[in-house]
């Protein structure tokens, strides 16, 4: 019994870690998993005006809440996530909903081109606003929509406001 108990422990200390480096390097990366309470979560997609059938992404989709909010709109829904633990855990969700329009991937965002998305979602560190903003107009289609949660990008003026959510428009 105690070899089981000690097992256990162990396996909940290794995921514990390797929860903890991966969020301190998603921090230098882009941001820490923080997860958006479901009233903003509906604000958001408010904004978004998400349709049947647009393709949109999460760029550090944490436990999935918002990718999981958006597909019942009928849209393609993907989540990036960096973070192993928080990927896979999305990723059983997935399979326990049983979601067909709903994916998770584990890799680093900036290695994934944007030109197929129509609606982004992100919550980023100031400190890289300004890199993401690049590569989104170098990458994403005019018309496409970015919903950010609490952060601005500094040299680009948003569309619309809803209290801590912006919406801006390539």
């Amino acid at each position: 019994m105690f070899l089981i108990s000690y097992l256990f422990l162990g396996v909940i200390c290794f995921f514990v870690f390797i929860f903890t480096i991966y969020s301190v390097y998603a921090m230098f990366k882009g941001a820490p998993f923080v997860p958006t309470n479901n009233k903003s979560v509906q604000k958001m997609l408010e904004l978004s005006n998400l349709k049947l059938g647009e393709k949109m992404i999460d760029l550090g989709s944490g436990d999935g809440r918002i990718v999981f909010a958006a597909a019942k709109t009928g849209a393609v829904c993907l989540g990036l996530e960096i973070n192993p633990v928080l990927c896979y855990w999305s990723k059983f969700k997935c399979f326990l909903k049983r979601s067909k329009n709903v994916k998770f991937k584990r890799i680093n965002f900036w290695n994934y081109h944007l030109g197929e998305i129509n609606v982004m979602f992100i919550y980023f560190i100031p400190g890289k606003m300004e890199q993401l903003q690049q590569k989104i107009m170098q990458e994403m289609k005019p018309g496409s929509r970015i919903i950010s949660y609490s952060f601005t990008f500094p040299n680009w003026q948003y569309q619309a406001k809803d209290g801590k959510i912006y919406l801006y428009k390539v």
